[in-house]
């Protein structure tokens, strides 16, 4: 009996022991999964690693290559900016002396530049054929003028003029002589202005306009009857023309005191009007705002 109870009481020793062991074996288990894992996600690696190998190779590769080419670009602007400092250098003193003239004569320089500058805006303002102002000069003179005598409530006039048949004068004589006779009709046209206010310039082709301030429409028409007389006693001749041996002009003429009410195109829409009714009647006349309808 007591033999019995001995064997129990063993037991009972060795049952704690034993799940310890349990417990430490399922640690052990447990170790041994996790390095399994470790192996297998460290073979992955070694895998993934191995088939981009190449691609990897390949990129350090390039970069290498760029930043070479990189390093050599470098060298070679540090070059350059040595080499434009050495100029720099050498040349400081030819700068200073430069720069030293200039503020000893610098009134003279600024003299020559004006005088230069505007030699340019006149020439800038000159029809380049005829050497007379040409449509550029015209729009903003006439702009100033319809202002002005808006302000003033004076009369403003203009003249449109076209040479007659001038086509066929070309065709007959050729673009150089054309070219002579536009000189000397603008030439012409020009001298038979007296007063500084009035100007007549090359309005395109063979077309010009005049503009006269302060003067009325009977004003503009004696105007227009010294520039026919002009013209006439040039004796260019015309062959080809259907109105006269030599060359003619037909002419416009539109008179008005400004209004704010009023466009400054409108008066130049009147003078073309009037030209081409010049033009219709038979042309080499002119016509103005008291003879503007045809006779029935």
């Amino acid at each position: 009996m007591l033999s019995n109870q001995g064997e129990r009481y063993g037991q009972e020793r060795l049952e704690p022991s034993e799940t310890h062991l349990r417990v430490e074996i399922d640690r052990l288990q447990r170790e041994n999964e996790r390095l399994r894992q470790q192996n297998y996600d460290l073979h992955l690696a070694l895998s993934t690693t191995a088939e981009h190998g190449d691609f990897i190779e390949a990129q350090l590769h390039a970069t290498n290559i760029q930043l070479s080419a990189e390093i050599v670009e470098r060298k070679r602007a540090e070059v350059m900016l040595q080499t434009l400092l050495e100029i720099i250098s050498r040349e400081r003193d030819d700068l200073e002396i430069i720069v030293q003239t200039i503020m000893e004569h610098g009134d003279v320089v600024d003299a020559q530049w004006q005088l230069k500058l505007n030699e340019t805006l006149r020439l800038a303002d000159l029809d380049g054929l005829t050497q007379i102002p040409n449509r550029r000069r015209f729009d903003v003179y006439f702009d100033y003028q319809w202002r002005q005598m808006t302000r003033d409530q004076t009369p403003l006039s203009v003249i449109l003029c076209d040479i007659d048949c001038f086509k066929q004068y070309n065709d007959a004589y050729g673009h150089l002589a054309g070219d002579d006779c536009l000189r000397q009709i603008a030439q012409a046209l020009h001298t038979t202005l007296k007063r500084p206010s009035d100007l007549v310039a090359r309005y395109g082709g063979e077309e010009f306009v005049a503009i006269l301030p302060q003067t009325d429409a009977q004003g503009a028409i004696q105007v227009a009857e010294q520039m026919q007389v002009a013209i006439a006693r040039l004796q260019i001749p015309h062959s080809q023309s259907c109105i006269a041996p030599q060359v003619t002009l037909s002419m416009g003429i539109a008179s008005t005191i400004p209004s704010p009410l009023r466009s400054s195109g409108s008066l130049l829409d009147e003078a073309d009007q009037r030209l081409y009714l010049a033009k219709q009647q038979g042309k080499n006349q002119i016509i103005h705002p008291w003879n503007s309808f045809p006779a029935p």
